[in-house]
Order: structure tokens, then C-alpha cells, then sequence
């Protein structure tokens, strides 16, 4: 049994793959994606220029395990990180159980929630793969065909959002190999993007895409072409790349970029950039958890940091950039250190309104990270 069972395993990787020969063109593409509301530049304008306070859609459409812990629950003894990983250990089951996960994490009424409290943009973290057939690399080839009805979840949520004025970034989160190291790049391990011409040509041809799809949809805020890339020689040249795809299909339409974790050359390389391309945005993420020294700070003496350090380099590259820069990700998340013997919810609610402060002075728009997780069990998730 087991030698047949590793052959249909295969077998039916090749055919669920189906890329022999079916490749959609834009029309299908968009049929999937469903009917939006006619295109309204003037509306479009207002969306797209107006100051953004907004909120990510993490772990819908590019999984992560620890946000994602139902759909990964199942299969945590054989230990998946990548949503590619996830789909190798689901096997035949990965459609099902994917399009459970599409249908259920978020609803309409999370967006009407969202614009009660005064929400006006979300980011919307997408995997290169929903494109599906066609527009596949490694794992997510092999079972390209799972993501044949991903657009009409995707469009389900821009125009859930649209009925409630809400603008959408649609965030290309995870580039073909993976443009960093951590799981959310859709591969596990280092990166393999900026090493192949092949996945370099793959991303370029779902920009060709993901253009066609959201040019012209009217609460769509932007394309953003790469989340947390790595500072790679090449980058600057692909963003170059990318930039002449977009501008080939649509003048008009916002492309946000990231900044490499290095903002002022980033800063530098979008303002040369703009020169040639137009409206391009750059894109910075800002955490107070993850580096050693921060995790020993209490949360006064990181406040003074927010103030004293990284609101001046803010203001600096927004500066240079015309006002062309958000924060895409920011979160009220801190080490235990920071608030050991306070009150948690009173230290890290009075950070985030800092934050959000402080951010509102030199940025163009802030996503908070993140609006939902499983069982929204701490402050990473907005609902907590």
C-alpha cells in the first residue's frame, strides 16, 4: 500500500498541478475574481490620495502557522511553515480544506466592524500563487489547481470592503522562492528569488496579472509589488523591472514598495525612481519586539526611541519622498520585559495610541498587524 499510495501521490500532483497547457488569460482572471462595482475614477482618486488608517488581512490569503492555527493543527507533528509546506502535507485534501479556510476567516460584518471604529484602508496580504494555474512555481505548481477559485475569495473582500468606503492595498506578500527568510514569503529557508531568472520572470508575468485585475477597480488603493524584501544588489534593479510592467498597463495605478529593511536608501532609490515612474510609495514596518535590546526596554524608554529616533528618520525619508511613505506594518506587541509588573492591555494600548500618534505626523497611511488571528488570543490581532 505504501508504494501505491506514493504513486497516486504523484500522479495526482501532475494532474492537480494542470499546468500542461492552461494558462487563463486576463479575461478568466477576472471572470473569477467576480463583479465589482463599474470603475469611478473620480471616487478612485479620493481613495487613493486621502489619508490611510488601516489594518492588515494577515493569514487569509499567505498563511502563517502561528496566526493560521486551525488549518495547521492537524499536520503540526510533521512541522509546516510555508503555506507550500501546509499543501504538501494535505495532499488530495488541500482544495477543500483551503477553500474552508477563504470562506470562513473573514465576513462581511468584520468590515463593517472596521468602519465603525474608524478604518478606512486594509492591506490585503496575497501569495503570488492565488493567480493559480499558470502562475505557479515549485510546491504551489503541484497544486496550482487548489487556488482555481482563490480570485473569488479575494474579490469577495475588496468588494466587502468597497460597500463600507474601505480602501484595499493589495499586497503581494510572498514573491516565487521566497524574497526573505521567514515563512510568510511562501518557502521555508533562505531566499531563492533573487537568485533565478525564472522566478524573477514568473513575478513579472503576475504583476502583468494583478495589474489587469485591480487597475481598474476603484477602491483598490494600489499594487504593492514585494513585502519585506531582503537589501539584495538586485533589488533595485527588479523594482526597475517591475515598475516598467505596471506603467506598461496603467499610469495611474499607486505601486508601494518595500523598503529592504534600510529606509533611507530605499528612500533614495524611490525618489530617483518617481522621476520615471510616477506614483510610487515606499513602504516601512515598524516593531518593538523582535531585536534584543528592545526586549529588555521598558516601554518608557521605547517611547522615547519612537520620538527621539525613528520619528526623525520618518520624517527624513518622507521628506525626500514627496509624502510618499507608510508604515504597512506596525503592532502594539512587546517583550515581557517592557511591561514586566504592569498591567499588559494598559502598557501596550498606551503604546499603540503613541504609536499611531507619532506615525500620523510624518506617514501617509498606517496598517496596524493584524486584524484577526485563530482565536485572536493577544495583541497581535486588533480584536484582542
Amino acid at each position: 500500500m505504501g508504494l501505491l499510495s506514493d504513486l497516486k501521490s504523484k500522479v495526482s500532483g501532475k494532474l492537480s498541478a494542470n499546468d500542461n497547457g492552461h494558462h487563463p488569460d486576463h479575461d478568466e482572471l477576472r471572470a473569477r475574481l467576480g463583479s465589482l462595482p463599474p470603475f469611478d475614477p473620480a471616487k478612485a482618486q479620493v481613495f487613493r490620495y486621502r489619508k490611510q488608517y488601516g489594518v492588515n488581512l494577515g493569514s487569509m490569503f499567505c498563511l502563517e502557522p502561528w496566526m493560521a492555527t486551525g488549518i495547521y493543527k492537524e499536520y503540526h507533528d510533521q512541522g509546516p511553515e510555508a503555506e507550500g509546506d501546509l499543501l504538501e502535507c494535505m495532499g488530495d485534501c488541500c482544495g477543500e480544506k483551503m477553500k474552508a479556510h477563504w470562506d470562513s476567516w473573514l465576513v462581511r460584518a468584520d468590515f463593517e466592524r472596521m468602519s465603525n471604529i474608524g478604518i478606512n484602508a486594509v492591506r490585503l496580504p496575497l501569495g503570488y500563487w492565488v493567480l493559480g494555474r499558470g502562475f505557479a512555481a515549485g510546491k504551489y505548481k503541484r497544486h496550482a489547481a487548489t487556488y482555481d477559485e482563490a480570485l473569488h475569495y479575494v474579490g469577495r473582500v475588496v468588494a466587502w470592503a468597497a460597500e463600507f468606503d474601505i480602501g484595499v492595498l493589495v499586497d503581494i506578500h510572498a514573491l516565487p522562492g521566497g524574497q526573505n527568510f521567514d515563512s510568510h514569503s511562501g518557502a521555508t529557508g533562505p531566499p531563492q528569488f533573487f537568485d533565478s531568472r525564472k522566478f524573477q520572470d514568473l513575478a513579472i508575468k503576475c504583476y502583468e496579472a494583478f495589474t489587469h485585475l485591480f487597475a481598474s477597480v476603484t477602491n483598490v488603493v494600489g499594487l504593492q509589488i514585494v513585502n519585506e524584501p531582503v537589501d539584495n544588489p538586485q533589488l533595485e534593479g527588479f523594482y526597475e523591472r517591475a515598475l516598467t510592467q505596471v506603467r506598461s498597463q496603467s499610469l495611474d495605478l499607486p505601486v508601494y514598495v518595500g523598503d529592504g529593511w534600510n529606509l533611507a536608501k530605499y528612500a533614495a532609490v524611490v525618489k530617483r525612481l518617481r522621476e520615471r515612474f510616477g506614483f510610487i510609495v515606499v513602504d516601512t514596518h515598524q516593531y518593538w519586539v523582535f531585536r534584543p535590546e528592545e526586549q529588555q526596554y521598558r516601554v518608557d524608554q521605547l517611547t522615547r526611541e519612537l520620538w527621539e529616533t525613528t520619528v526623525p528618520e520618518l520624517s527624513q525619508a518622507s521628506n525626500e519622498l514627496g509624502g510618499n511613505l507608510i508604515v504597512g506594518e506596525y503592532s502594539s506587541v512587546l517583550a515581557n520585559g517592557s511591561f514586566d509588573g504592569e498591567d499588559p492591555a494598559k502598557c501596550m494600548g498606551a503604546f499603540a495610541r503613541e504609536q499611531l500618534n507619532a506615525f500620523d505626523q510624518v506617514a501617509a497611511g498606517t496598517w496596524y498587524w493584524t486584524w484577526r488571528l485563530q482565536h485572536d488570543s493577544w495583541f497581535w490581532s486588533m480584536q484582542y
